[in-house]
This record gives structure tokens, sequence and C-alpha cells, in this order.
């Protein structure tokens, strides 16, 4: 068997340890001097049983690391999927895609319920918390204007009448959505006004949401439930036509809340909203690691445009991220290589609930 130090594992030291850090399983590892030995001598393919010259010892430990994904096997599935990554993710270096891995989730993810969030707040409320909501710099501190929603001055009022609405609706009554309603909140949200180079420099696209050098990475699906005039199935939109594309042949059930982090409003929302990013439509253009995050806040930006337009059209919406990445993107059919889960929405009509009527701030009326 011929194996190498996996490509996608890092050294890092930390309180007098060698530790090694494996972002594609989550998983972290003392590494003790033979053990370091070891990863030197196969910092390129080499037969495993060939490390015996050093000592018994090292082959046991070596086959040990091989186990534990430190050494990778020649020709192995995860041989193939290490160089489906490092390939992907090479415009945007290592860290990059360190990053990117370890913070997916993995089907042995463990997700907190609202209980377990409650008592790690109390585990931690000796603890000096930070500013709730804003920082003070203490200042010379100068007066603004306030505002008035009625002002004459706002060319398009509905936007601040959403704005002020717009709250993160995570029950919904029993009423299928209107096809109509879910076509107007995706078409405004991913479809294209237009296809340009104004530039000189490549194809931008236009749409309601800006995206750094108009590349728009993202991609939207619907998982439909209850939609009126829509069999319940997975859908791409298709934003060159404005269409939706059934997707046949689908993956692992996404109907259930185990997908969504045990979020059973998720999994019971008339229509689920799943976002995507192909890393690929950016790093052409932006080659630096920087470029990651133009991927994760331009979905920031689609975020609250879908969130705007639920309002404006009079339905509930809310945004989340902690999901199963592996169960979605087998549904969808992504690689989560080339192309990666990044967040959902939940689209409904909002049910009746009891909530703290909405503080009007001083600067506004």
């Amino acid at each position: 068997m011929i194996v190498r130090v996996s490509e996608c594992g890092s050294l890092s030291w930390r309180s007098g340890t060698l530790v090694w850090d494996d972002p594609l399983h989550h998983r972290q590892l003392a590494l003790t001097d033979l053990s370091l030995e070891i990863v030197r001598w196969f910092a390129d393919w080499r037969a495993l049983d060939g490390v015996v010259e050093l000592s018994e010892r090292h082959l046991a430990v070596a086959r040990r690391l091989l186990e534990e994904g430190v050494l990778v096997a020649q020709g192995s599935e995860e041989h193939g999927r290490e160089e489906a990554v490092v390939s992907e993710w090479a415009e945007w270096g290592a860290a990059t895609r360190q990053y990117h891995y370890a913070s997916r989730t993995t089907p042995d993810t463990q997700f907190a319920t609202t209980v377990d969030g409650l008592l790690d707040q109390s585990a931690r409320a000796l603890e000096v918390e930070p500013p709730a909501i804003a920082s003070e710099r203490g200042g010379l501190r100068l007066g603004l204007p306030g505002v008035d929603a009625d002002d004459a001055a706002w060319r398009h009022p509905g936007l601040v009448a959403a704005l002020r609405a717009r709250r993160s609706v995570r029950r919904f009554t029993g009423e299928p959505l209107a096809l109509r309603d879910l076509a107007a909140v995706m078409h405004l949200a991913a479809g294209l006004f237009g296809v340009f180079d104004e530039l000189g420099t490549g194809p931008e696209a236009y749409m309601t949401s800006p995206a750094a050098g108009a590349l728009h990475p993202t991609e939207l699906y619907v998982r439909a439930r209850r939609v009126s005039g829509l069999e319940p199935a997975t859908y791409h939109y298709a934003a060159t036509t404005g269409e939706l594309e059934l997707l046949d042949d689908v993956g692992p059930d996404i109907d259930s809340p185990h997908a969504y982090g045990g979020q059973d409003w998720l999994a019971d929302s008339p229509a689920t909203l799943i976002h995507t990013a192909v890393p690929a439509r950016s790093q052409w253009r932006y080659a630096m690691p920087r470029g990651y995050r133009d991927v994760v806040l331009g979905l920031g930006h689609v975020s609250q445009t879908i969130l705007l337009l639920a309002t404006a059209r009079g339905l509930g919406a809310t945004f989340a991220t902690a999901v199963r990445d592996d169960v979605l993107e087998e549904h969808l059919g992504c690689d989560g290589i080339s192309e990666i889960v990044l967040g959902v929405h939940a689209l409904g009509h909002p049910a009746p609930e009891e909530r703290p009527a909405p503080v009007t701030p001083e600067w506004l009326s």
C-alpha cells in the first residue's frame, strides 16, 4: 500500500502540544515526536511497510495514523475526495479551505436545542458579557436628525414600511402558499435583469441584490411542500429563464427536522428555500482568499432581500444556517466541493403569536 500525509490537514502548536487538525472530518489529534517522524517520512508517496526501516513501533503507529486519516492511501476514496477538494479550492489557498470545511456540519454534528442554549447561558452567567447590541466609544456626541417614515423625500416608502415590519417568523398556518407568491419572491430575489460587460472584464449579471463583480455565485432551490398549483417536490430555480427545474433523482428525505438540525419550522414550512454557492464563479476573477467573504456576504444580501419581499407580500420567513450540509447536498445532488450549501429560508403564512410590541426608537417618527 502506498500512502502519503493528507493534503487537507494542518499542524499547529497548542499549549506545548503539536496538534493535527483535520477539517474534512472535524478531528484533532495530538501528535507525539514519533508520530511527527512518521509524518515527515510520508511527506511524499511511499510504501506503508517501508517505515519499518525505522522500527516496528513506527509501522504500528503509521497504521494507526492511516486509520485516523493523517495518512491517505493512494487511489482510495479518501484520496479522490482530497484531490477534488484541493483542486476546487486551490485559488483561495489552504487557510480558506480549512475555514470552510471546519465550519461545515458533519453527520456527527450535535445541534443544541433551545433548552441546551438556556442551560449554557446559565452556566456562563457569571462571566463578563459583551455589549448586547452596540458599543460606545466615549467620544464627543453629535445629534442626528430623526427619521420621518412619512417624509415625502422617501421615493419608495413601501421599503421603509417593510423594514419596520420585518420579523423572523418560525410558526406558520396550515394555509398553502400561493404559487404566485412563491414565484414573486423567487423571481425578485434570484431572477436575472440582464447580463452585461460594461467594464470589458467578462459577463456581469444584474439582480436585485448586489454581488462582488456582479458574479452572483449563489443558486436557489425550493422544497415545495404545500404550494397551490405545484406538485410537492424539490426544484431548482433557473435564473436565466425564470422557470423551475424538477429534480427527479433526489437523495435523502429533507422533510424531517433532522435535515435542519432539529428546527421543525424549517421542515414543516410550506416552502423551504435552499441556497447553495458555486465558488468557482467567484474564484475566476477574485483569486485571493478574501473572495470567499464575497460569497458569504452575497448570500447575506440575498437573504435580506427575501425577508423584505416576504414581508411586503404579507408572508412570514426566517433564515438559518444550522442545517446538515451533507444531507441537503446529497438531496440536491451537490458534491459539497464544487457546489456547497450555505443556508435556508422557511417561507409561508405567519401564524398568530404573542410577541412584545416593537419599541419605536426616539429617532423614528
